[in-house]
Protein backbone atom coordinates (compact mmCIF):
# COMPACT_ATOMS: atom_id res chain seq x y z
CA UNK A 1 0.00 0.00 0.00
CA UNK A 2 1.22 3.51 -0.81
CA UNK A 3 0.89 4.88 2.73
CA UNK A 4 3.11 2.08 4.09
CA UNK A 5 5.73 2.65 1.39
CA UNK A 6 5.86 6.41 2.03
CA UNK A 7 5.94 5.97 5.82
CA UNK A 8 8.68 3.31 5.62
CA UNK A 9 10.95 5.17 3.18
CA UNK A 10 10.85 8.64 4.77
CA UNK A 11 12.04 9.63 8.23
CA UNK A 12 10.07 12.88 8.09
CA UNK A 13 6.76 13.32 6.28
CA UNK A 14 5.37 16.84 5.87
CA UNK A 15 1.78 17.32 4.75
CA UNK A 16 -0.61 20.22 4.49
CA UNK A 17 -3.44 20.13 7.03
CA UNK A 18 -6.25 20.45 4.51
CA UNK A 19 -9.87 20.90 5.53
CA UNK A 20 -11.11 17.92 3.50
CA UNK A 21 -14.72 18.54 4.60
CA UNK A 22 -14.54 22.05 3.14
CA UNK A 23 -12.84 20.88 -0.06
CA UNK A 24 -15.64 18.44 -0.88
CA UNK A 25 -18.11 21.34 -0.74
CA UNK A 26 -16.57 22.56 -4.02
CA UNK A 27 -18.62 20.85 -6.75
CA UNK A 28 -15.64 20.89 -9.14
CA UNK A 29 -13.39 19.02 -6.70
CA UNK A 30 -15.78 16.96 -4.56
CA UNK A 31 -15.84 13.76 -6.61
CA UNK A 32 -12.09 13.66 -7.22
CA UNK A 33 -11.27 14.27 -3.54
CA UNK A 34 -13.88 11.79 -2.28
CA UNK A 35 -12.75 9.14 -4.75
CA UNK A 36 -9.16 9.44 -3.54
CA UNK A 37 -10.10 9.11 0.14
CA UNK A 38 -7.57 11.80 1.06
CA UNK A 39 -8.57 12.08 4.72
CA UNK A 40 -8.32 8.32 5.27
CA UNK A 41 -5.00 8.21 3.43
CA UNK A 42 -3.52 10.87 5.72
CA UNK A 43 -4.79 9.03 8.80
CA UNK A 44 -3.13 5.81 7.63
CA UNK A 45 0.06 7.66 6.72
CA UNK A 46 0.26 9.22 10.17
CA UNK A 47 -0.19 6.05 12.18
CA UNK A 48 2.19 4.08 9.95
CA UNK A 49 4.87 6.77 10.23
CA UNK A 50 4.48 6.67 14.02
CA UNK A 51 4.70 2.86 13.97
CA UNK A 52 8.06 3.09 12.17
CA UNK A 53 9.25 5.77 14.62
CA UNK A 54 9.23 8.42 11.91
CA UNK A 55 7.97 12.00 12.13
CA UNK A 56 4.66 13.10 10.65
CA UNK A 57 4.46 16.90 10.49
CA UNK A 58 1.33 18.82 9.49
CA UNK A 59 1.57 22.35 8.14
CA UNK A 60 -1.31 24.72 8.83
CA UNK A 61 -3.89 25.03 6.07
CA UNK A 62 -3.42 28.80 5.91
CA UNK A 63 0.30 28.60 5.07
CA UNK A 64 0.46 30.02 1.51
CA UNK A 65 2.42 27.09 0.07
CA UNK A 66 1.52 27.63 -3.58
CA UNK A 67 1.69 31.43 -3.39
CA UNK A 68 5.34 31.73 -2.37
CA UNK A 69 8.39 31.17 -4.54
CA UNK A 70 10.20 28.11 -3.21
CA UNK A 71 13.55 29.71 -4.10
CA UNK A 72 13.13 33.17 -2.54
CA UNK A 73 10.13 32.65 -0.21
CA UNK A 74 8.71 35.88 -1.58
CA UNK A 75 5.09 36.10 -2.76
CA UNK A 76 4.43 35.44 -6.44
CA UNK A 77 2.39 38.52 -7.41
CA UNK A 78 0.00 36.86 -9.88
CA UNK A 79 -1.09 34.47 -7.12
CA UNK A 80 -1.41 37.25 -4.54
CA UNK A 81 -3.63 39.70 -6.44
CA UNK A 82 -6.86 37.76 -6.71
CA UNK A 83 -5.83 35.82 -9.81
CA UNK A 84 -5.28 32.69 -7.75
CA UNK A 85 -7.21 30.28 -9.92
CA UNK A 86 -6.67 26.53 -9.92
CA UNK A 87 -6.38 26.87 -13.70
CA UNK A 88 -3.03 28.65 -13.28
CA UNK A 89 -0.57 25.74 -13.30
CA UNK A 90 2.72 27.44 -14.24
CA UNK A 91 3.86 30.72 -12.72
CA UNK A 92 6.84 32.96 -13.38
CA UNK A 93 8.53 34.41 -10.31
CA UNK A 94 9.65 38.00 -10.90
CA UNK A 95 12.20 37.68 -8.08
CA UNK A 96 14.24 34.64 -9.17
CA UNK A 97 13.04 34.66 -12.80
CA UNK A 98 12.22 30.93 -12.74
CA UNK A 99 9.06 29.31 -14.03
CA UNK A 100 7.50 27.12 -11.35
CA UNK A 101 4.97 24.32 -11.60
CA UNK A 102 2.42 25.32 -8.99
CA UNK A 103 2.11 21.87 -7.40
CA UNK A 104 5.85 21.18 -7.25
CA UNK A 105 6.52 24.67 -5.91
CA UNK A 106 3.85 24.17 -3.22
CA UNK A 107 5.24 20.74 -2.29
CA UNK A 108 8.74 22.19 -1.86
CA UNK A 109 7.35 24.94 0.36
CA UNK A 110 5.41 22.43 2.50
CA UNK A 111 8.52 20.28 2.93
CA UNK A 112 10.71 23.26 3.81
CA UNK A 113 8.15 24.71 6.23
CA UNK A 114 7.72 21.33 7.91
CA UNK A 115 11.47 20.95 8.38
CA UNK A 116 11.70 24.53 9.66
CA UNK A 117 8.93 23.95 12.20
CA UNK A 118 10.60 20.75 13.39
CA UNK A 119 13.99 22.42 13.70
CA UNK A 120 12.71 25.46 15.57
CA UNK A 121 9.89 23.83 17.48
CA UNK A 122 7.58 26.73 16.57
CA UNK A 123 5.07 27.56 13.89
CA UNK A 124 5.87 31.30 13.93
CA UNK A 125 6.05 32.55 10.36
CA UNK A 126 8.81 34.61 8.81
CA UNK A 127 6.63 35.51 5.84
CA UNK A 128 7.93 38.72 4.28
CA UNK A 129 11.22 38.59 6.15
CA UNK A 130 9.85 40.09 9.39
CA UNK A 131 11.78 38.03 11.91
CA UNK A 132 11.95 40.77 14.55
CA UNK A 133 8.97 42.57 16.03
CA UNK A 134 8.52 46.07 14.69
CA UNK A 135 9.31 48.69 17.32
Amino acid sequence: MLSRKIAHQNQVICVEDLAVKNLVKNPNLAKAISDQGWGIFLTMLKYKAERFGHTYQEIGRFFPSSQLCSETLLPIPILQKGYDSLGVRLVDCPHCLHRHDRDINGAKNIKNEGLRVLALGTSASTLGGEVRPKS
